[in-house]
């Protein structure tokens, strides 16, 4: 008899510091206050927060960890988690251990990536936040010309 792997999705619930599940994501300050414990890890983390078609959150997923000044993750893991449960929007956010907000050339340019895979997919990519010591920088406010 032959083996065959099923996928089997699963929701945790995690308690958060604001309300904003099922509210509209339009402001970057909204995603900041909500993801603002990522200025205290001393390691890079990828997060996708999953949006529906209203842009009212539906779910994030942690989607890779990586080191004190780099992280390793493909522009598909993170619209995987929208593909699957049938999303059409999300917003990247990830975090600059060194305190700084400024996105990295290389963060222009994955972010760039991410778009466009997202527009073959339908999948709308509304910003790309990165969360500093004391503040975080919206890739839409600074890089506005990539998400056109």
């Amino acid at each position: 008899m032959a083996t065959l792997r099923e996928i089997e999705l699963t929701y945790r619930f995690k308690e958060v510091d604001c309300d904003i599940t099922g509210k509209t994501a339009n402001s970057p300050e909204v995603i900041g206050k909500l993801f603002d414990y990522l200025k205290h890890e001393t390691k890079e983390v990828f997060i996708v927060v999953n949006l529906t078609a209203q842009h009212e959150v539906n779910c994030f997923e942690v989607v890779a960890k990586g080191t004190a000044d780099a992280i390793s993750t493909r522009p598909v893991e993170l619209l995987r988690s929208a593909v699957i449960l049938n999303l059409k929007a999300v917003i990247l956010i990830h975090n600059h251990p060194s305190g700084l907000s400024e996105p990295s050339q290389a963060d222009v340019r994955f972010t760039e990536r991410v778009i466009e895979i997202g527009n073959i997919l339908n999948i709308a990519v509304l910003d790309h936040v990165i969360i500093g010591l004391n503040q975080h920088t919206s890739m839409r406010q600074t890089h506005a010309h990539i998400f056109k």
